[in-house]
């Protein structure tokens, strides 16, 4: 049994959000802070969490927008691919929670969506499980002997349960044997009558009798005795001393074996920022890790903030959180619809069906690439030289990229990208184009432009040409792109004057800088002169800024955090 979907209705910032959970591969929550990603993970726990979710206690700032007289009403449904309750014969592959029915505060009810009471057995509700890793590691809890909630206590009561009456009965023998030693030891014996003596006689006068007795095990529950050891060189360590990856991997690793040793026994992993305190090559490898417990079969959601999480094989199992206006918001891709988009924006249909656009991603696209996940506008370039010496350009102006929630990518050539535009935009980024029109060339396929026409819809090559067509320096603009007539040293050179340029490389050259995104870097950062190419980036970039209206931009050193 595996879940299949989850609709999440007025819960905290939440007004109306439903997401499908991927096959055999993580679900991926990804956006900026506070966002709402934690509010989605928990409402996940909630509804199939270790506690009853109608005993879970309903806080003021659990209601949407914090008021509960106005949204009463918290509602959370889930789907299984197949049966998950049976009452009278009725089988349900579906449930719903909600909190305040009716808008009554306090009335709390399981049902079937239409408000028909479900008796959902805690046997039922073990047949499939949340357990949430939360950004503030719990990762203790789950392996705790003492709380009935915990990972380790489901296991041990499954495995009691499954000991048959010749087993109990052989397990007795043997600890009664282990008891015996601890008992012939006289310091155990003395400490044993003192404490049963002291404890008899403070109870004379209630009713209850209480007797103490020190054993090696529980009779009522054999695998309580068992105790669970991690090993570093050889030596006993207790699981808070290993590393928070490592930790995470020791929890997701004994659920994979509870699962498959106990078969109806399902899980759903719940992980926020599994890359906290994480160097980057751990956390390219927990994301494998994670990848491979899915295709075994284990269900897994992450919160994350890093693009080492982010697989474009994947695409269905990605969803963008943020807000708009306060209001938690989702996008997760869907096959049947991108195929479309793709087709409609030149890709030719025969390259692609609903069921390989994962590979197709993936293999156009560099982790690197990915970064613009969590921007709020992506500016897609090139190559490196523009990546590296355009950011020089703009703080020059006092404008930051980072400040102003704005990602440059390198593109890694020009054909590539209209496929990042297509993704970004799908995701509903605001994307910016920048890219040479190489007028030089002769031979269209070299130029290219045909593909940036396909994806851009105020874009056409006929724009580059100026009556003199050696004019390479043009530079034209349109709602989502920066087009340089040559390409992009020429108009900087052009621009900022060539005896300007080419002192500054000359300098750049004499300091061992040789290759041209040093190059542009170094002048980027050296030049007398700002060129008018970066002022129509900047007003493309920001269409609404001017001297009465630009309290939305950052500037110089006004960092938003």
């Amino acid at each position: 049994m595996r879940l299949e979907k989850i609709n999440i209705r007025h819960y905290r910032s939440i007004e109306n959000i439903s997401i499908i959970m991927p096959k055999n591969k993580p679900l991926v929550l990804f956006g900026p802070n506070n966002a709402g990603k934690s509010n989605i993970l928990s409402a996940f726990d909630r509804i199939l969490g270790e506690r009853y979710p109608t005993f879970i206690a309903v806080e003021d700032s659990d209601y949407f927008m914090r008021d509960k007289n106005k949204n009463p009403t918290i509602d959370i449904s889930i789907k299984f691919d197949s049966s998950y309750h049976v009452d009278n014969y009725n089988t349900y592959s579906s449930i719903s929670l909600t909190y305040g029915v009716d808008g009554k505060i306090n009335e709390n009810l399981i049902h079937d969506g239409n408000k028909k009471k479900l008796y959902i057995s805690n046997d039922t509700r073990e047949s499939f499980q949340s357990f949430l890793l939360d950004a503030n590691r719990n990762t203790s809890f789950h392996f705790n002997y003492s709380n009935k909630y915990s990972l380790l206590s489901k296991f041990n009561k499954s495995l009691h349960d499954s000991l048959t009456d010749d087993d109990k009965k052989e397990l007795s023998h043997s600890f009664e044997n282990i008891k015996s030693v601890f008992e012939n030891k006289a310091q155990f014996a003395n400490m044993f009558t003192i404490f049963k003596d002291s404890i008899e006689e403070s109870v004379k006068g209630f009713i209850h009798h209480l007797e103490a007795d020190f054993s090696a095990y529980d009779p009522n529950n054999f695998a309580k005795s068992l105790r669970i050891n991690a090993f570093e060189n050889s030596e006993v360590r207790s699981f808070d001393e290993f590393g928070t990856g490592e930790q995470q991997i020791l929890v997701m690793a004994f659920a994979k074996a509870y699962m498959e040793a106990f078969k109806g026994r399902n899980f759903l992993f719940i992980l926020e920022e599994p890359e906290a305190n994480l160097h980057p090559l751990a956390q390219k490898w927990l994301k494998k890790y994670i990848y491979d417990l899915c295709e075994s079969g284990l269900q897994i959601i992450i919160s994350t903030h890093s693009p080492n999480f982010i697989n474009p094989s994947n695409l269905e199992g990605l969803v963008r959180v943020y807000k708009d206006e306060g209001v938690t918001k989702t996008i997760q891709l869907d096959s049947s619809k991108l195929k479309q988009v793709l087709i409609e924006t030149g890709v030719d249909e025969n390259r692609i069906s609903s069921n390989n656009l994962g590979d197709y991603f993936d293999l156009r696209l560099y982790s690197e690439q990915l970064e613009g996940m969590f921007a709020d506008t992506i500016i897609l370039v090139e190559g490196l030289t523009e990546k590296l010496s355009i950011p020089i350009w703009l703080e020059r102006k006092k404008y930051f990229l980072s400040a102003n929630g704005i990602e440059i990518i390198n593109c890694m050539g020009k054909a590539n990208i209209p496929t990042l535009y297509r993704l970004y935009k799908s995701f509903g980024y605001r994307c910016i184009c920048v890219f040479d029109g190489d007028i030089n060339k002769t031979n269209p396929k070299e130029r290219k432009n045909n593909l940036l026409e396909d994806v851009l819809e105020d874009f056409e090559e006929a724009k580059i040409y100026t009556e003199d067509k050696k004019e390479y320096y043009y530079v034209i603009t349109g709602s989502d792109y920066v087009c340089f007539g040559k390409d992009y040293e020429t108009a900087i050179m052009n621009q900022i004057g060539k005896d300007c340029y080419m002192k500054l490389e000359n300098e750049a050259k004499a300091y061992n800088i040789e290759n041209k995104q040093g190059i542009a870097k170094y002048i980027a950062k050296n030049s007398s002169h700002i060129p008018k190419a970066i002022d129509k980036l900047i007003e493309v970039l920001f269409p609404n800024m001017n001297e009465e209206n630009n309290e939305d931009y950052c500037f110089d050193d006004e960092i938003p955090f």
